[in-house]
């Protein structure tokens, strides 16, 4: 089936491992928030691509106001990376950042300081102790579920930066190179490009102010800056997390095919 192309999905099975071997597919998938998509478009997805566990990466607030359509049959996991304050959310402000410009386009102070410093967010994903232990806990999930041979997306808002680190640590512990990690990083360029230049165009309508524009651009676009800061800064727990990483790609003893659309875990919603 033909997703949209503002989900930010994709597969990440055949990227190059150091081995020689590559990822397998449809084991570890990638996306946007999937509120975007009808309950009927979100289940075709989960059974053309084996999906059998959703884990959202986003905070509560976040996955209250835009909900997953989550199939019967699909496992729901909900492992917030951030907390609230971390990402600049509140009840009063909501968490759709344009929604956010508009409410706010009369107090641009308030307005910038509620975006993030980038670069010190993607620091603080890796180095933060909160955050870290929720990064374990999503591998430990989707190592879990791989053995079975079972599918697992994981998703964010934009699919970007949480999305983006889970997707880094995985593929580290694959084996795959920070050069291939960085080139699927970059892909979500493909999908945020043409979206980005219409939010910024109607947020220099609401606000007139190039800065906050500028500000917007960079929190929607992947910069691979960012994501080597990440590779840098790195704690040593979570290293050591990635290199217990047990070969789970390499063991499965299912055919991904046969499996395909038949769900092992059944609908269990819970937040960890």
């Amino acid at each position: 089936m033909k997703l949209p192309l503002s989900l930010n999905f994709r597969d990440l099975g055949g990227i190059a491992l150091q081995d020689g071997n590559a990822v397998p597919h449809g084991l570890y998938m990638r996306s946007g928030k999937l509120s975007i998509l009808s309950p009927e478009q979100c289940a075709a997805m989960c059974h053309e691509h084996n999906i059998g566990c959703i884990i959202d990466l986003r905070t509560a607030t976040e996955a209250e106001e835009f909900p997953d359509p989550i199939p019967d049959g699909v496992r729901y996991v909900q492992i917030p990376i951030l907390s609230d304050a971390t990402v600049g959310i509140t009840h009063e402000t909501g968490s759709d950042p344009v929604t956010v410009i508009r409410r706010l386009k009369d107090e641009p102070e308030r307005l910038r300081a509620l975006m993030p410093d980038m670069e010190e967010l993607y620091q603080h994903m890796v180095e933060d102790e909160y955050s870290s232990q929720q990064v374990k806990k999503v591998l430990e999930v989707i190592a879990q579920n791989a053995r079975q041979g079972t599918g697992t997306l994981f998703h964010c808002t934009a699919g970007k930066d949480r999305t983006g680190i889970i997707a880094m640590n995985l593929l580290r512990s694959l084996g795959a190179s920070d050069k291939d990690i960085v080139k699927d990083y970059m892909r979500t360029n493909r999908s945020a490009l043409w979206p980005t230049l219409k939010k910024c165009a109607g947020i220099f309508m609401l606000t007139h102010n190039m800065a906050i524009v500028k500000a917007a651009y960079r929190c929607f676009m992947a910069n691979e800056k960012l994501l080597h800061i990440a590779m840098t800064h790195t704690t040593d727990s979570l290293r050591q997390t990635l290199s217990d990483f047990p070969d789970h790609g390499q063991h499965i003893g299912k055919s991904l095919h046969s499996m395909r659309g038949e769900h092992l875990l059944a609908k269990d919603k819970y937040r960890l």
